[in-house]
């Protein structure tokens, strides 16, 4: 049997607005194994970046949590209070890397100093040895000259090197999982490349735990195990990355892995997702999916699915199946 490092079992997170609540998480449910790296995956505006903060709680001041658990080992972090967060799980337990690392590095700081700062903050790591991990660090994320490029500032470093200096940030605190929310996003083409090689040597040589949420299905089938994939606030289909190309259960699911190119979709098989995602301050009753499914039937609108199991490993929420 394979460790659960983190569950999240009926995750309901809500938005207070002006024009009403946004009911972002409804009844989220996933596990996330030791060692693996896990995918989020779903149409902008699913919540998939909000189920990553509410798990370091970094939400902002007007999302409420409604209800649910979220349990990080035998700790149910919905019931530790902000400064327990601070103190145990942030960083030296849990950390999290955001789409955009200019805007999470400090333009006044050098990168030494900036590491530095958080290995102070989330590592047991004597003084004198604070130096050494801040190296190994940059040189596991495989960043040239990395005794001269701690001494740089952030504006001297392209955008590739920016995302690997949060990496080696994360590394040098040494938590037992990380969160990257969408890493690659504001990477070009060849640099995501070296970025996602990176990642890979890591998961080989380090057996890191990594819940990675992203919309691209092509680092989805070149770095993850496992896959959830979400629709609308909720979790429409838990399943191995092989399945999520061979046997995709839920009819979101499989259109959109054949809503983009790749070894099971030519271009003539290309399909198109009719509509868009909800607004969630009034989604849809029933199944969220519902509206846009070709295979609704008459209680997809009326009773919302409940996530059932299919095979080992492999969950689904829909009335058909």
């Amino acid at each position: 049997m394979e460790e659960i490092i983190l569950k999240i079992e009926d995750l309901k997170v809500a938005f207070d607005t002006e024009e009403g609540d946004v009911e972002a998480l409804d009844g989220v449910e996933l596990e996330v194994k030791k060692g693996t790296f896990h995918g989020l995956i779903g149409e902008t505006g699913c919540g998939k970046s909000v189920t990553g903060k509410t798990v370091l709680r970094l939400l902002d001041n007007n999302a409420r949590i409604k209800g649910g658990r979220i349990h990080y080992g035998n700790i149910d972090l919905l019931k530790l209070t902000e400064k327990q967060m601070e103190k145990q799980i942030r960083g030296n337990e849990i950390a999290m890397i955001f789409q955009d690392p200019g805007s999470s590095l400090n333009p006044l700081f050098t990168i030494k100093y900036q590491i530095e700062e958080a290995v102070s903050m989330y590592s047991n790591l004597p003084r004198n040895k604070w130096n050494q991990a801040i190296l190994e660090a940059l040189q596991r994320v495989k960043l040239p000259d990395a005794a001269n490029l701690m001494h740089r500032y952030p504006h001297q470093l392209s955008g590739g090197m920016k995302q690997r200096v949060m990496i080696a940030m994360m590394l040098a605190c040494q938590p037992q999982l990380l969160i990257a929310d969408e890493p690659t996003t504001a990477l070009d083409v060849s640099i995501q490349a070296q970025f996602i090689k990176v990642l890979r040597d890591l998961k080989e040589n380090l057996n890191l735990t990594v819940l990675y949420i992203t919309h691209d299905l092509a680092v989805i089938s070149e770095l993850c195990d496992y896959v959830s994939v979400m629709y609308a606030g909720r979790i429409a289909e838990n399943l191995t990355t092989r399945d999520l190309f061979k046997n995709p259960q839920h009819p979101y699911t499989d259109k959109l892995v054949h809503s983009v190119l790749g070894v099971t979709t030519t271009l003539e098989a290309l399909e198109e997702i009719p509509g868009s995602v909800p607004r969630l301050i009034n989604p849809p009753a029933g199944c969220r999916f519902h509206p846009r499914c070709q295979e609704a039937i008459a209680i997809c609108s009326k009773e919302a699915p409940p996530l059932q199991e299919l095979a080992p490993n492999h969950t689904v929420a829909c009335h058909r199946r």
